[in-house]
């Protein structure tokens, strides 16, 4: 089975292409911090690349930006390239879907600080009438 799932932060806007075609095709690189802390009292990130392709490309685009904490589920997938007659590698996620990590405020991880800038489409739901 090939299944990856990462959380962590976007480390620069997604880069939404198309191809020839004319198909959506979006990278972006996901930070994602490791679970201990190190010698130095930091943690280490490992710095993921990341595909997504049509719809999902432009749904990353569109409502993700740097600093944006997102959830991934995809593929590892590899591809060979030659260059100055070197064989090379190139690793990265070949992404499958794409969620909203917690709250978008790039310098919090705190949840009591949540970034309000909803894109238009999406409207606050606040009612007192809920039963939780």
């Amino acid at each position: 089975m090939n299944k990856v799932i990462l959380m962590g932060r976007l480390t620069a806007d997604p880069e939404l292409r198309k191809t020839e075609s004319g198909i959506s095709k979006c990278r972006f690189t996901v930070a994602v911090p490791e679970d201990y802390i190190n010698k130095d009292g930091k943690r280490d990130v490992d710095f993921i690349d990341c595909t997504a392709w049509r719809s999902t490309a432009e749904y990353v685009s569109r409502y993700f930006k740097k600093g944006s904490r997102i959830a991934v589920i995809g593929k590892n997938k590899s591809e060979t390239y030659e260059k100055n007659g070197e064989k090379r590698y190139y690793k990265y996620v070949k992404v499958e879907s794409v969620e909203f990590a917690g709250y978008n405020n790039p310098s919090s991880d705190k949840a009591d600080e949540p970034d309000r800038n909803f894109p238009a489409e999406f409207d606050e739901i606040v009612s007192e009438d809920s039963p939780f």
